[in-house]
């Protein structure tokens, strides 16, 4: 299977799952005559949160799942048109905005010339969602090996992550982007 139809696969995969789980769900609410008494019927306010959550987590992983299978259109896709991002914590300077296409170009440069592979693992997604705003805080690792061949040059990168989306259109995207870095290992980009 080429990459580009194996990451569509991935991308709609958490998708896809929660809408055969809410259709699920959807259906259990509704009376027929073999429906157990236990079952309780959820309405559809509980149904768009849930399916609201599945997108907001899979905008926020295919960012770095995007860089890892070096799918910058993917990647590219999970963000509003303009995106705040903050690495202060790691960087200093201020949080900056930026067109979202300039952003992805620059990681798309900078992961060609200086990483063999890498490997972004975002999990524990914390999801709020008001209305037509939303944040999700999660915890990451990013695991970076250079391209230089010397033995054990990597570099590892662990902490916390804090997004907040916009529905535009009918998409959840990434407005801001706030990394907040507890831990490294490694050597780090000079």
């Amino acid at each position: 299977m080429n990459l580009q139809r194996r990451n569509v696969f991935l991308t709609l995969g958490a998708s896809l799952t929660c809408l055969l789980s809410t259709t699920a769900i959807a259906g259990a609410g509704t009376k027929s005559s073999r429906q157990p008494k236990n079952q309780v019927a959820i309405n559809t306010t509980i149904l768009q949160t849930l399916a609201d959550r599945a997108e907001i987590i899979d905008a926020v992983n295919i960012i770095g799942m995007g860089a890892d299978l070096r799918d910058w259109k993917a990647c590219r896709a999970a963000f509003a048109d303009k995106v705040l991002t903050d690495y202060t914590s790691l960087n200093g300077g201020t949080p900056n905005t930026v067109a979202a296409d300039t952003l992805v170009a620059g990681w798309a440069d900078f992961f060609s010339k200086t990483f063999k592979a890498s490997q972004h693992m975002i999990t524990n997604h914390s999801v709020i969602v008001n209305s037509e705003k939303a944040t999700c805080t999660s915890l990451f690792r990013a695991h970076h090996v250079y391209l230089d061949s010397a033995k054990g040059k990597t570099w590892t990168l662990g902490g916390f992550y804090n997004h907040e989306l916009s529905r535009i259109g009918d998409r959840w995207k990434v407005t801001q982007m706030k990394m907040m870095w507890t831990y490294e290992e490694g050597t780090r980009p000079s």
